[in-house]
């Protein structure tokens, strides 16, 4: 079978990979062909990129091509952390088979190009885990042979040091910057190359299970191509085209899913371009890997693929570093999703639990092109949320955030959380409630809503009825509300990740966004499936006899509902949530919970299980144990 006669199956028949079984060794060989497909993308470029270097390299295409390529690249360094792991990722490819003049060039610019540390949990991730192993790459060099003033010796047990201190936390308390279909990469690429070059066997061994653990994390919470849930990161445009995300290039290549995503702007080329990263599963990001021996678990693949049965899945994350207006250096964030083969809604507490680029609930679907997905949210900005995160001054923040994030003050923004939300999941129902003070920069909540929907009714209930193929979802605002036309502007092309050019404002009508200007609001949330419930017109009819009831007062905002899986619900800002009677507990929640992945919150340790199979990371010891 052709590389494209196998990207065609995937796409005509990805929808069956929920009920079909594939042999590990079948899995290996679509793998590879998976990998060389993304290869072809770069191992023949001419272009002075650190990814086309290391894919000629890994190739073994044209070295010399190769190493003139490298020392064109690095007359001009830049980009930091983003420079240091696809510098390292090509030398590390290349080493044994680039000429001495090449060699000490790279060597040369470690010791004169100086890349900023950067301020977040992905940056320090990818920076001590290059720092690590260039510094095994270079042993027993002065400080002035180091851009850092530091020598060898001091960069490596520094990069190990918080290498370890970061996998401890993320093991006993969480990710601080969890779950990002955008950030995603960053962390798998780090720990592919430490599981790859790392020359200590223990931390090579740690970025093997760390590996593992990313992939299990997004596995459980994957849906042919898609990550489900709540986010603490994410970009537009990928929060409502979900598979252009970062992470679907990581599904394409561990779970053969995703490749879907190309559809949005025409069929599959037969050669797939490098893209900007965010953009699309053939960028740049997912070069690295696909170029690594790293191989997941069988256990892994399975739990990301097969759809069969739905399931509840929760986790603990935590908040990223508190540093003003909190008690608590990192408060609990609390998630669940629930996953079936053709959808998944997920969701976080609600609150500001990250800043700028939350995304506190969603359902997504497989139906459908390319927009995936339908969510709410209370569009707010304010110097207190970047004040509680950042250590600069509150004044200058707002304009040093917009800088960058070109969609953070912009009342039209599909991104971002909220402290006057909150949220309330029982498997496929949800409740959301906002309490907001008068002043607040926003004074409105938002809904979007695809324009490719099959159906999109506004019944006389007060229940918004979509159908999105074979799944139907529910909403049913609890204060009136009005219809926009949604297109692409300026302020959200603005938002894409390293490319802040303008869109023309003629841009076509793509969906709808319902906004709401009440300040004591909120919806319910009802998702179903054909297989669970059967006709559209049977959840309509059924639906839209169930009227939520509602108190909606300053201080005093409640619902009182029963879900059409007849449990009661009751749901009181901000945070009393009661079940048929009995009150719903968020802190007794696990670090993992659910029929595939387990782990107690300090334990170090992850329990993975599929069917009959059962895999043990223990982090503490460095073990696996089946």
């Amino acid at each position: 079978m052709t590389v494209r006669s196998l990207i065609i199956a995937v796409l005509l028949f990805g929808g069956l990979a929920a009920t079909r079984a594939q042999s590990h060794a079948d899995y290996l060989k679509h793998y590879s062909e998976r990998a060389r497909h993304i290869r072809s993308a770069f191992d023949t470029s001419t272009a002075a990129s650190y990814y086309a270097i290391a894919a000629r390299y890994a190739s073994n295409n044209n070295i010399p091509l190769a190493d003139s390529l490298f020392r064109v690249a690095l007359r001009e360094p830049r980009g930091d952390m983003f420079w240091m792991f696809p510098v390292i990722g090509a030398y590390l490819h290349g080493k044994d088979k680039m000429s001495p003049e090449t060699r000490a060039v790279v060597r040369n610019a470690w010791k004169t190009y100086a890349p900023y540390r950067g301020d977040t949990e992905n940056h320090w991730a990818m920076y001590y885990t290059t720092l690590y192993l260039a510094a095994e790459q270079w042993p027993g060099l002065p400080g002035s042979e180091w851009f850092n003033g530091k020598s060898s010796q001091e960069n490596l047990e520094e990069a190990r040091e918080y290498l370890i201190h970061w996998i401890r936390i993320t093991t006993t308390i969480g990710q601080g910057e969890f779950d990002s279909p955008d950030y995603f990469p960053e962390y798998a690429i780090s720990m592919c190359l430490l599981s790859e070059f790392a020359q200590d066997p223990l931390m090579r061994k740690r970025g093997q299970m760390m590996m593992d653990y990313f992939l299990a994390d997004f596995g459980v919470e994957h849906l042919n191509g898609q990550y489900l849930g709540g986010f603490s990161r994410i970009y537009q445009p990928a929060v409502f085209t979900p598979l252009l995300s970062g992470a679907s290039g990581f599904a394409y290549l561990y779970f053969g899913t995703g490749t879907e995503a190309e559809t949005s702007a025409g069929p599959l080329p037969e050669t797939p371009k490098a893209r900007p990263p965010g953009e699309s599963p053939w960028s740049g990001w997912v070069l690295l890997p696909s170029l690594s021996n790293y191989r997941p678990p069988e256990i892994v693949y399975n739990i990301a693929t097969d759809r069969t049965t739905p399931y509840l899945h929760k986790e603990r994350k935590r908040v990223r570093n508190v540093i003003r207006f909190g008690t608590e250096k990192n408060p609990p964030v609390y998630k669940q999703t629930y996953v079936t083969p053709e959808y998944g809604i997920g969701s976080l507490q609600g609150g500001l639990l990250q800043p700028i680029q939350q995304h506190t609930w969603s359902v997504r679907f497989t139906s459908g092109r390319p927009y995936t997905t339908i969510f709410g949210l209370h569009p707010y900005w304010s110097s207190y949320e970047l004040g509680m995160f950042f250590p600069e001054e509150l004044k200058p923040l707002i304009a040093d955030v917009v800088a960058s994030k070109g969609t953070y003050n912009n009342p039209d923004k599909w991104t971002g959380g909220s402290p006057y939300e909150r949220t309330f999941q029982n498997r496929n129902t949800l409740l959301v409630l906002y309490d907001i003070e008068p002043g607040t920069m926003t004074e409105h909540i938002d809904g979007f809503f695809p324009g490719n929907l099959n159906e999109r009714l506004i019944d006389s209930s007060g229940w918004i009825f979509c159908k999105a193929g074979s799944t139907y979802i529910g909403w049913y605002p609890l204060q009136e509300g009005e219809w926009l036309e949604e297109r692409e502007t300026p302020g959200q092309a603005k938002n894409v990740i390293g490319r802040p050019e303008n869109l023309s404002q003629k841009q076509p009508v793509r969906n709808w966004r319902f906004r709401s200007h009440k300040l004591q609001n909120g919806y319910v949330i009802e998702v179903r499936s054909e297989r669970e419930i059967g006709s559209f017109q049977k959840f309509v009819s059924v639906l839209r006899t169930r009227i939520p009831k509602a108190i909606l007062t300053p201080g005093k905002v409640s619902v009182d509902y029963t879900s059409l899986s007849k449990d009661r619900m009751k749901f009181a800002f901000p945070d009393s949530r009661i079940l048929n009677g009995k009150a719903v507990d968020l802190s007794a929640t696990k670090l993992f919970e659910g029929p595939f992945l387990n782990a107690e919150v300090g334990s170090e340790k992850l329990t993975m299980t599929y069917k009959g199979a059962k895999r043990v990371y223990d982090f503490r010891t460095v073990t696996v144990t089946e």
